[in-house]
């Protein structure tokens, strides 16, 4: 039998798909799968069967992200969607390849965790999620929305929280929580937000309208969406989206007040909330800036010459929020750990030292001893996150409040670990 690998790569039609390699020579043997969609994982290959099966994403009308099952053959015949539904598919592979664990959802719908096998038939339903008890104390699903980009003609889809005990007659803040890619994408199209999106909730249940968006320049769809952001780190996840979003969500939702919108965000987020403020202070009025990366140029080269090229010393300098920190005009709060082991607490300080210099009101907390997720201290630090948002967006006080501890007693720990 001729050696062979399947591996997905971008080429000339712009999207993620499958090809056929000779594993001795490297040369090109056929493109497994092609069409205006993206595989974007490998899940099994049957050599019996001479197919391969994997998860796609843009194969769903309503929202370009959510990832079906599919199965085609090696030379790229016989194409089939494994699970034929609306719904975004996270696939978990088990020791026995005869089946695999299938967690259907979407932003707004609980996940059911079934096990199938490779023809799509349910053999089993583990779990079916049960949201009862949340919505038992006002928690309502998020909406995934689509609006266009700042070019007005691009699609870009993010989620919107509603605060707790939402009224329509009343108008709310907003806050915008920002990762601007472009190695990740910041809003998930399942029903777990994931760890990109630990703050929408609560920040939506203390009164805030909640806005999550994946702008132009991030992952999860065509190279030339992706390549929006090659050689403009600085505007990875498309600032501008992130205005024009907000604009156009405000059209239809007169409870969502702009003249009140804060930007909130951690690591590369840091950076993207301070940077929302210095090129939109029109937009945002405040913002929280935790662990961000504020000068490419002392950052870690092997990810910024990922996306801005090797040896491009004029874009490093256009991902400076220290240079133009003298366009700070709403409330800023920055956040760091003192030993942070991803972004240096220099950037941080170098960007209080020149907001200093140039006169501008700003707070700053350094963490002692803490690294780049805050782990020892997570609850005072998101506390203090939270609390500025109000005092600043609101005008109120904040309230005596402190984020339940989550207890991780023996009982707990044998049920998570066996």
């Amino acid at each position: 039998m001729q050696r062979s690998v399947s591996r997905v790569r971008n080429k000339p039609d712009g999207w993620g798909h499958l090809y056929r390699y000779d594993l001795r020579t490297g040369a090109l043997l056929g493109q497994v799968t092609s069409g205006q969609w993206a595989v974007r994982q490998i899940l099994r290959v049957d050599e019996a069967e001479r197919a391969v099966y994997f998860t796609a994403s843009g194969l769903v009308e309503e929202d370009p992200y959510r990832r079906t099952v599919c199965r085609v053959g090696l030379d790229g015949s016989g194409f089939v969607k494994v699970t034929d539904d609306e719904l975004d598919h996270v696939v978990t592979m088990p020791d026995d390849p005869e089946y695999f664990i299938d967690s259907a959802s979407a932003v707004d719908t609980p996940p059911v965790t079934r096990v199938r096998d490779w023809a799509g038939r349910v053999l089993v339903e583990l779990e079916r999620a049960d949201t009862s008890k949340l919505t038992a104390i006002g928690w309502t699903p998020p909406e995934r929305f689509r609006v266009k980009a700042a070019d007005g003609v691009t699609d870009i889809y993010g989620v919107l929280y509603r605060p707790r005990g939402f009224d329509p007659a009343q108008r709310y803040p907003v806050v915008d929580t920002i990762y601007p890619g472009p190695q990740v994408n910041r809003v998930a199209p399942c029903f777990d937000p994931g760890g990109m999106g630990l703050d929408a909730e609560p920040i939506a249940a203390l009164g805030f309208v909640v806005v999550a968006l994946d702008g132009r320049g991030t992952p999860g769809r065509s190279k030339s969406f992706h390549d929006a952001s090659y050689g403009r780190l600085a505007d990875a996840g498309c600032l501008a989206d992130h205005a024009a979003a907000l604009r156009q969500l405000a059209e239809t939702r007169p409870w969502m007040d702009l003249g009140r919108v804060g930007a909130f965000g951690h690591s590369g987020g840091g950076f993207a909330a301070a940077r929302a403020m210095l090129d939109f202070p029109e937009v945002y009025q405040a913002g929280v800036a935790l662990s961000g990366y504020h000068d490419a140029r002392f950052f870690n080269q092997a990810f910024v010459e990922a996306y801005d090229g090797a040896d491009n010393p004029e874009a490093w300098a256009r991902t400076s929020n220290v240079d133009i920190a003298d366009r700070l005009g709403g409330k800023l709060l920055l956040i760091h750990g003192e030993l942070d082991d991803q972004v240096h607490p220099a950037h941080t300080l170098r960007l209080a030292d020149r907001l200093i210099a140039a006169d501008k009101e700003f707070e700053l907390l350094i963490v002692p001893g803490a690294e780049h997720m805050f782990i020892d201290c997570l609850a005072y630090v998101r506390k203090r996150c939270w609390d500025f948002l109000v005092r600043e967006l609101m005008g109120a006080q904040p309230p005596a409040y402190r984020p339940t501890p989550i207890a991780l007693g023996p009982e707990l720990l044998g049920e998570l670990f066996g």
